[in-house]
Parts: C-alpha cells; structure tokens; sequence
C-alpha cells in the first residue's frame, strides 16, 4: 500500500510541475506570409523557383490571399489596401540582414550550383553569389524578390 501512495504521490507531483519545466510542444513550419504591393509580379517570381499556385481567395475585408506552395512549403502572399513598403529600400544581401525584424525566407536545396543554372535558365541573377558559411556548414546564395525581400538558398555542406 506505501508503493501505491508513492506512485500516486510521485504521479501527482509530476502533474503539478509548473508550465516552466514541462515540455514544449513540437511545432513544425507551416508558412511564411508576405505582404505585397503586387500578387500576380511576386508569384511569377515565385514561379521560377518552382512553387505553384495553391490557392487563390478573400478573406476579412476583401484581402486579396494567395498561397504557394513547393514540396512542403508554403508561402502565402498577401495584398492589404493601403499597405506601406518599407520606410527605405531594402539593402542588397548580404546588408539586408541589417534591419531588424526577420530578414529573408530561407529555401534548401542539394545541389547548389544546378539551383543556381536552373534560375538563371528562368531569368534569374543572384543579388549574393554562391558563398560559403563554414561556421554554419552551409553555402548560400541570395535572390531578391520584385519587392527586395530577400530569398536565400542553403545547401548543407
């Protein structure tokens, strides 16, 4: 019977532990949202880094939402009335990371060099060429989107 109070005891107290020392939940990547001045010029953009259009629709107020998506990502795109760009023009990467605030949407690929061949293909140029960032085990490049969001590509080394 002292076993069984023990248990119970031990369960309680595992119960009653504070918010602090319990485990977090495991959260994933859902998307990223980026208001826009322009839908249709960020999806083409969009495009030629190979998402596709998953939805296209209102909501609240007639806010223009589009969603794109590629493999497991998800970006979704949208257009508030009276939206304000940037109070000055976004930097060229890498001094884009000098604001404040999330800096780029990161997309991962296994072949670097190809990504990069295959957007030029689209029309593409790299704001940030094929750079190596050994502290992090990585090389990126950069792209910057109609409205200068940065987009980086990451291979892992």
């Amino acid at each position: 019977m002292k076993g069984l109070f023990a248990a119970l005891g031990l369960a309680s107290a595992v119960v009653a532990l504070p918010a602090s020392a319990q485990a977090a939940p495991e959260l994933g990547h859902w998307m990223v949202a980026i208001s826009v001045a322009d839908l249709d010029k960020e999806t083409e953009f969009f495009k030629k880094l190979g998402f596709t259009v998953e939805l296209d629709t209102t909501f609240g107020p007639g806010i223009p939402v589009r969603w794109l998506t590629s493999g497991n990502e998800r970006i979704e795109l949208l257009k508030i009335a009276n939206s304000q760009p940037p109070a000055t023009p976004r930097a060229k990467p890498p001094a884009h990371a000098a604001v404040q605030g999330i800096s780029q949407v990161t997309l991962s690929t296994t072949d670097l060099e190809a990504t990069r061949a295959a957007l030029a293909a689209q029309g593409l140029t790299p704001a940030l060429d094929i750079t190596e960032v050994a502290p992090l085990g990585v090389k990126v490049m950069y792209y910057q989107d109609p409205e200068g969001n940065a987009v980086e590509i990451a291979q892992k080394l």
